[in-house]
């Protein structure tokens, strides 16, 4: 009878799934109190704060000054500053202790700099502080109120200004609320604050009337089904917010995992643009990035925070996936159906069904017969798959992960008893990974021995459902504030990094089952700042509307931003039935998405390619060939990543801080551009050709060109205009700049892995001086010895004026087994006729001058064999 409740249940959440959110679930802004309280808040006379600069004090790199306000309360604020642009701002009660999220998230070993600070002449209190090394181009200044305000300048430009006027910090025992504001002067756009599904730049969320919607809200959610173009809360949170205008970006960080609503303006009437903090507990603790550009900006919230590794090659190839296949026949039918239609593909995804009742690492024998024999059957493909890993364990005595949990490792009330709610397995307790020995006890369930049928085919883990997500309403469908983890922490404190948490344990684990040999793949759902060091994200289950598919494009690109660079999305929309037109166009845009995975619900109709018509099938076979194409640049932009915190994929300001941004426009690295067709019916795009300025005349529109590299004719635009791109059914529009080389492999093959040896076509793109670089990356494409310096980087360039190709070793010194070959080099040459028209002349070498065809040539060696320089002439 408990079973048939429970499989009723199970039917209603389903149906939940397929249709829109219930917005009733998930509170508003007035429904939760510290909110509706402070957020229209205005503070009185007497509650706001000023400084007491002339008690101000240095210690240890740290500056000191007291707070204070008419209604006796006293606060410290404490300023420190660091090599790289960044600064630290924390505001504490000494009287209140607050949790404080430490190493968790900031991996940085920051280097504080010496502080001097002194009065300002002529001033009624304020505060000049700066590094003690007047070279360093930034200060402070804090005007001492009250209200206080505190200005961080780079190069004499005030960057960020915190408004004392909207400071709060209660420190009562019904709260532990604060408030700030910080402005952004002469900002144009405000960008950041994921996870939302919303428009790239951050609209305005507080006109100052009834009518007013929400403030973007930051607290990891279940959101199953969640609206587009809405500022509620999603999976993920990261508190980051960058100013931008074409002259300087800045940026801030609230080093901060609890409950957040954050009201954004974009400023009018002479006002600055502006983000207004309303968070519900915790420390105030406060980045500011000075930046001063879009590239500095994003490696400094990834020096804090950390980066990815690399993945293995696989990763980066196509998943197929499904809610749920519901036995190994099934499994099995879909990798012989896949290959016999000649998709190219690299992993196979096992949802929940392949478990014995939602028990991970235990499967269901009576569908998954044999799980050893399946992997063996995926193995002798050359693809690997990837299986399910929440972090609710079924309350069990009999389940092994149960038993060796109780009474340890789970999160408790108050009283000591353990936390049990439901969810998929039904009655659940939650793994506490704040607490070390739990984190490791879950970790060690990923071995060879404890998960019994598991091989090394068994590649990747997915981590879902770690918001954490409960099947209870009256909690917001999550995991009730008080209760606790490890130290007595109560779960409101660290809500946001339980998932960090809990990808961070998985990581661990694919790291001691594969003897530290092989790069873990993790996918997680909820994610915070620092999640990137551990696993890749998605964008949860998302429907299969163009709006969705818009959305989706946006939110990778500002998910790669704020340094979560493996991205993507559920293809056709987890939810609901895509037309045919959608899927197409959502499979050609997902293509320069680094996570690349096609996925469904139980609800919606099977939609594996090879079930569709031959012309869609066609339209989807060639968007899976142009991303296993360009892999090369997508796995070289990763390691380059890995180097410098840069995103792979970005909007359009990244590359070209001049430029507003086109939310379906995407830049891949510097050298390539997407444009993702999000409407039905169309047939012509409008697109901006961003470049197209000089140093001495920035109106300049005939420095840069782009090359249209989804067409034969590679036909050439002017950079600095927008013009209208006809488009079909067949591609979605794609563009090479001017002035780059791009690598390819153009053989098709059945996957990632089948073509590591495979032979790069070279596309050589001119600009107007018939010139033209690019780099490449190779390694084992599996293993961690790129970080001891086992790989092939290199870059190559075309010498104007000649039929030459100089080639560099950037650095790597690889060894005999990674290989380089080339198989032809492809010219695209500008021409300008007698009446200035510019046309394309082609040119294609597959050998050198002497003869030599070029895929006899191993790049890799000739260049160790040359010191690190090689020639090819043509």
């Amino acid at each position: 009878m408990a079973e048939m409740i429970r499989y009723a249940i199970l039917l209603v959440v389903l149906a939940t799934t397929a249709a829109a959110i219930d917005k009733t679930v998930f509170k508003s802004c007035s429904e939760r109190p510290f909110c509706n309280r402070l957020r229209n808040y205005v503070v009185d006379d007497k509650s706001k704060y000023s400084a007491d600069v002339y008690s101000a004090s240095i210690k240890d790199n740290i500056l000191t000054v007291p707070l204070k306000n008419e209604n006796g309360n006293s606060l410290n604020l404490l300023v420190s500053m660091f090599e790289g642009n960044k600064i630290r701002v924390k505001v504490e009660d000494p009287d209140s202790k607050r949790f404080e999220l430490g190493d968790i998230v900031i991996i940085e070993e920051l280097k504080e700099l010496p502080l001097v600070s002194d009065t300002l002449d002529g001033t009624d209190g304020s505060l000049l502080v700066t590094p003690k090394d007047e070279s360093l181009p930034y200060k402070v200044v804090i005007d001492a109120g009250p209200p206080l305000n505190i200005t961080f300048y780079y190069g004499g430009l005030k960057q960020v200004v915190l408004d004392g006027e909207r400071l709060v910090y209660e420190s009562t025992d019904e709260s532990k609320a604060f408030t700030f504001k910080a402005d952004f002067p002469e900002a144009n756009r405000l960008y950041g604050l994921l996870d939302h599904a919303w428009s790239l730049a951050l609209g305005d969320t507080n006109n100052g009337t009834a009518e007013s919607g929400d403030p973007l809200r930051l607290r990891n959610s279940d959101s199953w089904g969640y609206e587009a173009n809405s500022p509620m809360a999603l999976y993920g949170a990261r508190p980051v917010v960058y100013g931008h205008s074409a002259n300087k970006t800045s940026g801030i960080f609230l080093h901060n995992a609890a409950e957040q609503w954050i009201d954004a303006s974009s400023g009018s009437e002479g006002k600055d643009p502006s983000v207004y903090f309303i968070v519900e507990r915790a420390a105030f603790d406060l980045f500011i990035l000075l930046g001063p550009t879009p590239k500095e900006i994003v490696r400094q919230f990834t020096g804090l925070t950390g980066k990815a590794h690399l993945p293995q090659i696989w990763a980066l190839g196509y998943h197929q996936c499904r809610f749920s296949y519901k036995s190994q026949d099934d499994v099995k039918d879909v990798v012989a159906r896949l290959d016999e239609n000649d998709f190219p593909w690299d992993a196979i995804w096992l949802d929940g069904d392949h478990t014995d009742d939602y028990k991970w690492f235990h499967w269901n024998h009576t569908t998954y017969t044999d799980p050893v024999e399946l992997q063996q059957n995926i193995s002798a493909t050359g693809r690997v798959c990837v299986s399910i890993s929440d972090p609710h364990i079924k309350v069990d005595d009999d389940y092994d992960v149960y038993a060796g949990a109780k009474g340890k490792y789970f999160t408790k009330w108050a009283n000591g008893s353990e936390y049990v709610a439901d969810c998929w397995p039904g009655a659940s307790s939650w793994i506490d990974y704040l607490n070390p020995e739990a984190a490791d006890y879950y970790s060690t369930w990923f071995s060879f021995e404890k998960f019994n049928g598991s091989t090394p085919t068994l590649a990747g883990i997915w981590n879902d459902m770690n918001e954490p997500a409960v099947f209870d309403d009256s909690t917001e469908k999550t995991m009730p504030w008080e209760v606790q983890h490890y130290g007595g922490v109560e779960h409101g404190d660290i809500h946001n990094i339980y998932g960090l948490l809990h990808v961070k344990s998985t990581h661990k684990g694919l790291m001691a089952r594969d003897q530290n040999a092989k790069r873990p793949f993790v996918l997680t759902r909820s994610n915070f700042a620092g999640s990137q060091r551990y696993a890749a994200m998605w964008t949860g289950d998302n429907s299969a509307t163009w709006e969705h598919f818009a959305n989706s494009i946006s939110e990778c690109m500002n998910a790669n931003m704020l340094g979560m660079v493996f991205c993507g999305a559920d293809i056709g929309g987890f939810i609901g039935d895509p037309s045919d037109e959608l899927l197409q166009r959502w499979y050609q845009g997902a293509v320069w998405t680094p996570f690349f995975r096609g996925h469904s619900s139980r609800e919606s109709k099977r939609r594996e390619p090879y079930l569709f018509s031959k012309d869609v099938q066609d339209v989807i076979r060639n968007a899976l060939r142009l991303r296993y194409q360009h892999i090369p640049a997508i796995y070289t932009l990763f390691y380059e990543h890995t180097v410098t915190g840069d995103p792979i994929i970005s909007p359009l300001y990244y590359q070209y801080p001049r430029v507003n941004d086109r939310d379906t426009q995407t830049m891949i690295g510097a050298d390539i551009m997407s444009v993702a067709v999000t409407k039905p019916g169309v047939k012509s795009v409008e697109v901006y050709f961003p470049g197209g300025y000089s140093d001495t005349d920035p109106f300049d529109k005939q420095t840069d060109f782009w090359y249209r590299a989804d067409q034969k004719q590679f036909s050439q635009y002017r950079a600095g205009l927008v013009e209208q791109i006809e488009v079909d059914i067949t591609s979605s529009p794609v563009f090479y700049r001017a002035g780059s080389i791009v690598f390819v492999l153009e053989t098709p093959r059945k996957s990632a892995v089948e073509a590591k040896d495979d032979f790069y076509s070279i596309y050589v793109n001119v600009d107007r001086r018939n010139s033209a670089k690019g780099r490449l990356y190779k390694d084992d494409l599996y293993s961690f010895n790129y970080q001891k310096d086992n790989y092939f980087y290199s870059e190559a360039k075309w010498i104007p004026g000649s039929e030459k190709m100089y080639m560099t070793t950037i650095s790597g010194t690889p060894d005999q087994s990674i290989r380089v070959f080339y198989v032809k080099v492809v010219v695209h040459e500008l021409l300008e006729s007698e009446t200035g028209e510019l046309q394309i002349k082609k040119s294609m070498f597959t050998k050198t001058s002497g003869g030599i065809p070029l895929h006899k040539i191993d790049i890799a060696k000739a260049l160790r064999e040359g010191n690190g320089t090689l020639e090819l002439s043509f």
